[in-house]
């Protein structure tokens, strides 16, 4: 009888599994040739397959080691879409047709590149704004007769937010420039909308933004209005900066490769466990198990040691 005994098995997740990508190893690839941010992404999605994305700090530890000279800048796969405005009531993002939206002078600018929620001013046009600075706020009420509700109160936009959504609708979402022309006869100085984006929250591949290592006063949109921003690897420290996309730098790709899942059971069994026939039938009922639980992109297979899958475990005193 074969008591105790330790099988050991490697279970490979591929990589078009994202619920699996912590089992995923990124293997970094250095390209010396200078290249625009979108050029660079191109050229790693056609060689390796996307800009390296980062989502811990050892991560970016290993990445540091790939750089090579101090004193340049290294594009990674983190960008920011200053455009990708979007609605906090209804899942659409803004729409710009004829003139709408009306966006004052040299705006959205982005200034310091944190500025991501919009307010309204007394004639209608918008700007960008820090999120974090209190304002006074338009809120939207389906049920009431004048839908627009002004609130004088100051608020940071995420607070204007939830009182909006807590005493009526939401926040005011305006649809074209004859709602706008509605509104701001209501106000007599800047007040929060619910226009917002999301400061660098994506990277080149898809994968959320989970860890950030900017270098001290990044990232702060220093190119102004005309500026599209994107993340590279500063080679003397490894933190980040944000540098103008259409600038040419060296930079960083990725391959996603499956990292291996070893793991040992105990078997009690009065088969023969060095039968191959009685191994192959343990695998495929193992199989049939993760199956049922779900499990259905792996492979499993049996590992030797010593010439040997399976070994007798030594009997412990009791």
């Amino acid at each position: 009888m074969y008591e105790f005994l330790e099988k050991t098995f490697i279970i490979l997740f591929p990589p078009g599994v994202y619920v699996l990508s912590t089992n995923l190893f990124r293997e970094y690839h250095y390209v010396n040739s200078p290249k625009t941010w979108a050029e660079a992404q191109q050229y790693c999605r056609e060689v390796y397959g996307d800009l390296a994305t980062i989502d811990s700090p050892e991560e970016n530890d290993r990445l540091f080691l790939a750089l090579s000279e101090p004193g340049k800048f290294v594009w990674i796969g983190l960008y920011d879409n200053t455009t990708g405005w979007k609605w906090t009531m209804g899942a659409d993002d803004l729409a710009s047709t004829n003139g709408f939206p009306p966006w004052q002078p040299n705006q959205p600018d982005n200034k310091d590149g944190k500025q991501s929620c919009i307010v309204m001013n007394l004639t209608g046009g918008w700007r960008d704004e820090i999120c974090d600075t209190e304002r006074p706020f338009i809120c939207f009420d389906e049920h009431d007769a004048s839908k627009y509700i002004v609130v004088q109160t100051f608020k940071f936009w995420e607070d204007a937010k939830n009182y909006c959504r807590s005493k009526h609708t939401d926040l005011v979402r305006v649809w074209n420039m004859t709602e706008n022309g509605k509104i701001h006869p209501l106000i007599e100085r800047n007040h929060w909308i619910g226009l917002y984006r999301d400061l660098w929250a994506n990277w080149s591949d898809g994968s959320p933004v989970t860890f950030k290592n900017w270098g001290l006063g990044q990232p702060d949109n220093s190119g102004g209005i005309n500026m599209t921003s994107c993340a590279a690897v500063e080679t003397a420290t490894g933190t980040w900066w944000d540098v103008d996309c259409s600038e040419k730098h060296e930079f960083i790709c990725q391959t996603l490769i499956p990292s291996k899942r070893r793991l040992k059971l105990r078997f009690q069994s009065e088969a023969d466990l060095t039968d191959p026939h009685i191994q192959q039938q343990i695998l495929k009922q193992l199989h049939a198990k993760m199956e049922t639980e779900s499990l259905t992109d792996f492979k499993l297979c049996w590992i030797e040691t010593d010439g040997q899958i399976f070994h007798r475990e030594p009997k412990k005193k009791t």
